[in-house]
């Protein structure tokens, strides 16, 4: 059964980094990008989602918002939310825990490990 990983980060560059290194290390997974918390939400609606990973920092809805909806739709109420940042402060772990992500990473990622981490994730949720 393929995977539907939506990644959800303002940054172009960004997300094309991660969407390389998905069709290379996991290419049945499916791939979704998000540039903005409506546009995350709005695929979410439409798309059984298996993981997100989600930047905190964007324009408009931030990722914190985005995790708080996302736990409040029924379809990825339990789906695994790695919060994403480069600004690592306790108050954005705190804030990211509130909003009921799975866990935080902070940029820059490691591009060696990130899909191996993400793949952990996925398969202990399932």
């Amino acid at each position: 059964m393929p995977i539907n990983f939506l990644f959800v980060d303002d940054e172009p560059n960004t997300v094309n980094v991660v969407k390389m290194l998905i069709e290379l290390e996991q290419p049945e997974w499916i791939f979704h990008a998000a540039y903005d918390g409506e546009t995350a939400l709005a695929i979410a609606k439409q798309t059984p989602i298996d993981f997100v990973l989600l930047d905190i920092s964007m324009p408009g809805m931030d990722g914190i918002e985005v995790c708080k909806r996302l736990r409040q739709m029924p379809n990825t109420a339990q789906t695994p939310i790695v919060m994403l940042t480069a600004l690592d402060t306790p108050q954005r772990r705190e804030q990211s825990k509130a909003a009921g992500a799975t866990d935080f990473w902070v940029k820059p990622f490691k591009p060696t490990i990130i899909v191996k981490d993400i793949a952990k994730i996925i398969n202990s949720s399932s």
